[in-house]
């Protein structure tokens, strides 16, 4: 999958030429609801001979400014790249981005590829709160802006207890420190983005500080399996209290360079 700059693909033109599928949004935590929007995706780019499967997506979350987030951009694609996703365009919610009305947006997209299809979750939205463009809007505004695009709107995925998967309720499982739900919902156990941590000895232990804003679990210990840069990958313990990080139990010593920690039930 190649990543690049919303800005630099809409000044250079890079796609203006291609047919294109995309999907537009945060996908925070790349639960299982956002998981069926990108498999829809790819599964209509394959059946599409000649078009390529893009997400559009934000670097920092727009929906959650004062909320920690549920991944990094670098874990978000990493999830997309598992669905053979062809493309991330990633956009900077700017302040002048902020203030672009939904049918701006949507003329604007026209302009950067031959958009074939759109696949989008129920809840989608795009604009300002003044000026928003909803799922079920967005034909009749591809239409007005001359473009036949076929949109695929993804209802709800629920979990068996017949309750909405959100993002929503993944922060506050992990609020909760309930990380065999967390798992349920997200169809994998919660991983942590240690790309840029360092790690100083803590007795037997390897202690480092978040430094993204990335959710943590509830303070306590946790069943976790560490992963390195070179794709090593290590039973051990979490423990977590604030933004401390202690990893007991992996038999490593710094300085280690990991990856990420999944964080099991």
């Amino acid at each position: 999958m190649r990543i690049y700059d919303f800005q630099t693909v809409l000044e250079r033109g890079l796609f203006k030429d291609q047919d294109m599928a995309v999907s537009i949004g945060v996908f925070d935590g790349a639960h299982l609801g956002h998981q069926k929007v990108f498999s829809t995706l790819a599964d209509w780019t394959a059946a599409h001979p000649g078009t390529r499967s893009c997400v559009i997506t934000f670097g920092t979350n727009p929906k959650t400014r004062e909320v920690e987030t549920l991944d990094t951009l670098r874990l978000r694609t990493l999830y997309m790249e598992r669905f053979g996703i062809d493309l991330t365009w990633v956009i900077d919610f700017s302040n002048d981005f902020s203030k672009m009305s939904g049918s701006e947006f949507i003329r604007l997209l026209c302009t950067m590829c031959r958009i074939k299809a759109v696949i989008v979750g129920e809840d989608f939205k795009c604009g300002t709160l003044e000026d928003q463009v909803a799922a079920k809007e967005l034909s009749g505004v591809f239409r007005s802006s001359g473009m036949d695009v076929e949109v695929k709107i993804i209802p709800p995925v629920e979990d068996s207890g017949h309750m909405r998967i959100s993002s929503t309720r993944l922060r506050a499982l992990l609020a909760a420190g309930d990380m065999a739900a967390v798992e349920a919902l997200a169809g994998s156990p919660y991983r942590y983005d240690l790309c840029q941590n360092s790690f100083v000895q803590e007795g037997d232990g390897l202690a480092s500080r978040a430094v993204t804003r990335q959710r943590l679990p509830r303070d306590g210990a946790y069943k976790a399996k560490l992963i390195l840069m070179d794709g090593r990958a290590f039973d051990c313990r979490l423990r977590v209290s604030g933004k401390d990080l202690v990893v007991i139990g992996c038999g490593l010593a710094a300085p280690v360079h990991a990856d990420s920690i999944l964080i099991t039930p």
